[in-house]
């Protein structure tokens, strides 16, 4: 009897140490194997660009057309930018779009560059640049007014799912500003809401459907505009906002949603170009390295890709012209600057980062033992928003690539949605009951790269 009382209690020791190794191998060694192997690829990834393909990696660009022409391949071949945005006029019916993305990407192979970051604002009501092969939503304000946390959760799912199917891989939204100001012209109809709770109860469900989708293929939702947009009166694609509060009442209203949006996960933030004096009195959000990296990155912990709202929007190139904008915002800590242009602005900026590069102010690289140079996170920020667009087996060995395939994929197809989102048609039937209030103002910064661009 003590004999087999014995060999139980081994077994069950057995048993218990087993468990215990499982465990450990489960949930400490292969994460840890794959963080390794995800930091080996980006860095072999990044390793493969000259100087000059790295220093136009942080620059998206707008191109002419909505087809790949003698202009913009030639454009894009001298640039060889991280990324591309659309406007409408890139925009026709759903098979043009998904042409067009598919060219592009093609492009990007052929120029031996990592895929694009091909994005567009769709925050739905009257900003939405994709009319056919995406839903179409109320504004921002109508939908928040519902209350309905999951009619919002499943329109950023479907949003999402339907862009990333035309090849769209990026859309700036949801808008997470409150829109306390009411004489604000620039935001109205495209925030959820006036209070914390109306934009906390719609916005971040909305990012939360977006980005489960963006694991199943859809497009990764960027909340914008940090650290808050909503209590201005004057519109930065004109002038420059000042918003006159101290830190401690920014962090008690603004960035409360910011905070909560990235504490739930949200993967990329887009910058205001807002002037705080009481935080930093010498540069605006994006330029800003007491917001970007002091709070953004610091406080609030955030880890994602930063981009910035339109580099020639009038706030930035009128008040800031005396700066080097582009090596500012990524010493500040900014990812991608995003152009409406594809003239004279991106390769200038691509050319100053180059010279900044040459003159040790932006090193491609830090020195051994230190933390990434603001280049080198910016860049490696960006490829990692690319990891599902890349070809593994480029940049690790062959049993390597295919461990690290299935593994990515069995992670994805851990993602579980917070609830099951509503089907399109009845998203749609409830939309129809939504009553669209009428829009102070046409159109939105399209006319940037109309202005900013030569016949």
């Amino acid at each position: 009897m003590r004999k087999r009382k014995k060999l139980i209690g081994l077994a069950l020791l057995l048993l218990a140490l087993g468990g215990g190794l499982f465990a450990v191998w489960k949930f400490i060694y292969l994460p840890l194997k794959y963080a390794r192997l995800t930091q080996k690829l980006l860095l072999a990834a990044a390793a493969t660009m000259d100087d000059e393909t790295f220093a136009g990696q942080p620059i998206h660009i707008a191109i002419p057309g909505t087809e790949i022409n003698e202009q913009n391949r030639k454009v894009i071949s001298a640039l060889k930018p991280g990324g591309i945005i659309f406007f409408g006029f890139n925009l026709e019916d759903a098979a043009q779009i998904k042409k067009l993305t598919a060219d592009l990407q093609q492009l990007a192979v052929e120029l031996n560059i990592p895929p694009f970051l091909i994005s567009t604002d769709q925050e739905g009501g009257y900003v939405r640049r994709v009319r056919d092969g995406v839903l179409q939503t109320p504004p921002a304000m109508n939908l928040g007014a519902t209350g309905d946390s999951e009619l919002c959760r499943s329109t950023g799912y479907h949003v999402s799912r339907d862009l990333g199917q035309l090849g769209i891989n990026v859309f700036f939204a949801p808008i997470v500003d409150i829109n306390n100001n009411p004489q604000n012209p620039v935001i109205g109809l495209r925030s959820f809401g006036a209070t914390i709770k109306a934009v906390v109860d719609c916005a971040l469900p909305f990012e939360q459907g977006a980005r489960f989708a963006h694991t199943k293929g859809g497009a990764m939702p960027v909340i914008k505009h940090f650290p808050g947009h909503g209590d201005t009166h004057v519109d930065s694609h004109w002038a420059l906002p000042v918003i006159d509060k101290t830190l401690a009442e920014l962090r008690a209203f603004e960035l409360v949603p910011f905070e909560q949006a990235i504490r739930s996960g949200a993967p990329a933030v887009m910058t205001a170009h807002i002037l705080y004096p009481q935080v930093d009195k010498d540069a605006p959000a994006t330029l800003s390295v007491k917001w970007l990296t002091g709070t953004l990155r610091g406080d609030l912990q955030f880890s994602g890709l930063v981009f910035t709202d339109a580099m020639e929007m009038s706030a930035l190139s009128k008040h800031y012209s005396h700066i080097v904008r582009p090596v500012a915002a990524i010493k500040a800590g900014a990812d991608v600057m995003l152009y409406t242009s594809w003239q004279e602005e991106p390769p200038a900026a691509r050319t100053q980062i180059l010279e900044a590069m040459k003159a040790g102010e932006l090193p491609r690289r830090a020195k051994p033992n230190e933390p990434p140079s603001a280049l080198e996170s910016a860049v490696l920020n960006q490829l990692t928003a690319k990891l599902p667009y890349l070809e593994i087996s480029k940049y690790l060995p062959p049993d390597e690539a295919r461990w690290y395939s299935e593994y990515r994929q069995e992670l994805l197809s851990r993602a579980k949605p917070a609830a099951e989102p509503m089907a399109a048609e009845t998203l749609k039937q409830r939309f129809a009951q939504v009553k669209w209030s009428p829009s102070k103002k046409k159109g939105g910064p399209i006319w940037l790269a109309g202005r900013k661009n030569k016949p």
